[in-house]
Protein backbone atom coordinates (compact mmCIF):
# COMPACT_ATOMS: atom_id res chain seq x y z
CA UNK A 1 0.00 0.00 0.00
CA UNK A 2 3.19 2.62 0.56
CA UNK A 3 3.96 2.22 -2.84
CA UNK A 4 0.82 2.60 -4.58
CA UNK A 5 -0.32 5.43 -1.98
CA UNK A 6 3.21 7.51 -2.85
CA UNK A 7 2.94 7.13 -6.77
CA UNK A 8 -0.84 8.45 -6.06
CA UNK A 9 0.39 11.48 -4.10
CA UNK A 10 3.26 12.26 -7.32
CA UNK A 11 0.26 11.77 -9.86
CA UNK A 12 -1.94 14.65 -7.62
CA UNK A 13 1.56 16.84 -7.24
CA UNK A 14 1.91 16.41 -11.26
CA UNK A 15 -1.58 16.78 -12.07
CA UNK A 16 -2.48 20.18 -9.83
CA UNK A 17 0.94 21.34 -10.89
CA UNK A 18 -0.39 21.35 -14.84
CA UNK A 19 -3.81 22.86 -13.83
CA UNK A 20 -1.32 25.67 -11.36
CA UNK A 21 0.84 26.40 -14.38
CA UNK A 22 -0.05 30.13 -16.07
CA UNK A 23 0.12 29.69 -19.80
CA UNK A 24 1.65 32.84 -21.92
CA UNK A 25 -1.62 34.74 -22.79
CA UNK A 26 -1.78 35.87 -26.58
CA UNK A 27 -1.06 38.55 -27.93
CA UNK A 28 -3.48 40.87 -28.57
CA UNK A 29 -5.10 41.74 -31.91
CA UNK A 30 -4.46 45.23 -33.28
CA UNK A 31 -6.93 46.99 -35.38
CA UNK A 32 -4.31 48.47 -37.35
CA UNK A 33 -0.40 47.75 -37.55
CA UNK A 34 1.80 50.20 -36.01
CA UNK A 35 4.42 51.85 -38.16
CA UNK A 36 7.44 53.18 -36.91
CA UNK A 37 9.12 56.21 -38.33
CA UNK A 38 12.72 55.52 -36.87
CA UNK A 39 15.28 52.59 -37.98
CA UNK A 40 18.96 51.65 -37.35
CA UNK A 41 21.43 50.44 -40.30
CA UNK A 42 24.60 48.83 -40.15
CA UNK A 43 27.25 50.78 -42.57
CA UNK A 44 30.56 48.97 -42.45
CA UNK A 45 32.07 51.78 -44.28
CA UNK A 46 32.27 54.09 -41.59
CA UNK A 47 30.05 57.41 -39.79
CA UNK A 48 30.86 59.28 -43.02
CA UNK A 49 29.81 56.62 -45.55
CA UNK A 50 26.61 56.83 -43.53
CA UNK A 51 25.88 60.64 -43.73
CA UNK A 52 26.38 60.67 -47.07
CA UNK A 53 23.87 57.72 -48.08
CA UNK A 54 21.33 59.44 -45.19
CA UNK A 55 21.88 63.00 -47.16
CA UNK A 56 21.38 61.20 -50.67
CA UNK A 57 18.35 59.77 -49.82
CA UNK A 58 16.74 62.56 -47.89
CA UNK A 59 17.11 61.11 -44.15
CA UNK A 60 18.13 62.67 -40.97
CA UNK A 61 21.55 60.32 -39.45
CA UNK A 62 21.83 60.64 -35.72
CA UNK A 63 24.80 59.24 -35.56
CA UNK A 64 26.05 55.67 -33.92
CA UNK A 65 23.32 54.29 -31.52
CA UNK A 66 25.08 51.56 -29.48
CA UNK A 67 28.43 50.40 -29.60
CA UNK A 68 28.72 45.82 -29.33
CA UNK A 69 32.43 44.61 -28.72
CA UNK A 70 32.94 40.84 -28.95
CA UNK A 71 35.65 39.09 -27.92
Amino acid sequence: MTVQASSLCVLLVVLLGTLLVKSEPRPRARPTPIYSNQFAVHVPDGPDAAADIAAKYGFDNYGQVSLIVCM
